[in-house]
């Protein structure tokens, strides 16, 4: 019986899992994409091509290198917060979400002022900014890779997990919001996620309270 009533978890669990890493490599090939074009833009002569391939490269921004980094980012703050990993357990999990966070928010800024400098009439491209920011993003993307597959320097401090609350229609809601989300252009993320996020913080609270109120022994 225990085996039958996990299994629609672990069905779901592992398309969360699945969500994540196709967004990540989303993430990834949008960004190399874009390195491609920038890289071809400065090698031309031609002000009015380079322009076009700077727009690709700003629809691209725009459209898709958005939406898949922070649903990478989305879909691992809520695999860390269904699951016992928690998100302040292991030094990987805290630092791959930090990452992951401050490289989209980064780069979505950056990459805003960059292209609408770039796409401006009269100014020169800041060809080296945007390799240089691209090139480091990839190399963020693939050390954001490598700390989920080895999962290195271990645990923060020893002590037992916050039970994640994770009924299936939860992980439904959490797996459709981002499709929901890409395809209405609302944030619908923003509904799970902070469900996943407040009952997270309310666990970790009452865990936290429970702690100091036992006894000391001497």
């Amino acid at each position: 019986m225990p085996t039958t009533s996990r299994a629609p978890l672990k069905v779901l669990r592992q398309l969360l899992v699945l969500l994540h890493m196709a967004t990540a490599f989303g993430w990834l090939a949008i960004s190399a994409a874009m390195l491609l074009l920038f890289t071809h833009a400065t090698r031309l002569d031609d002000p009015a091509a380079r322009h076009d391939i700077l727009a690709v490269a700003a629809y691209l921004d725009d459209n898709l290198l958005a939406d898949f980094s922070f649903m990478t980012v989305y879909t691992g703050l809520m695999l860390a917060g269904l699951t016992p990993w928690g998100y302040t357990r292991f030094w990987w999990v805290t630092v791959k979400l930090t990452l992951a966070l401050g490289c989209a928010l980064g780069s979505r800024a950056i990459f805003t002022q960059l292209l609408a400098d770039a796409t401006a009439p009269g100014r020169p491209i800041p060809g080296e900014a945007l390799i240089l920011t691209t090139t480091l993003m990839i190399a963020a993307i693939a050390s954001l890779a490598w700390v989920a597959r080895t999962k290195p320097w271990g645990p923060i401090r020893h002590r037992p997990p916050t039970q994640p609350w994770a009924p299936p229609a939860l992980w439904i809601l959490v797996i459709l919001a981002p499709v929901a989300d890409y395809v209405t252009d609302l944030p619908l993320q923003a509904i799970p996620a902070a469900i996943v996020l407040g009952h997270h913080a309310l666990a970790t609270h009452r865990q936290l309270m429970s702690r100091s109120r036992r006894p000391v022994t001497r």
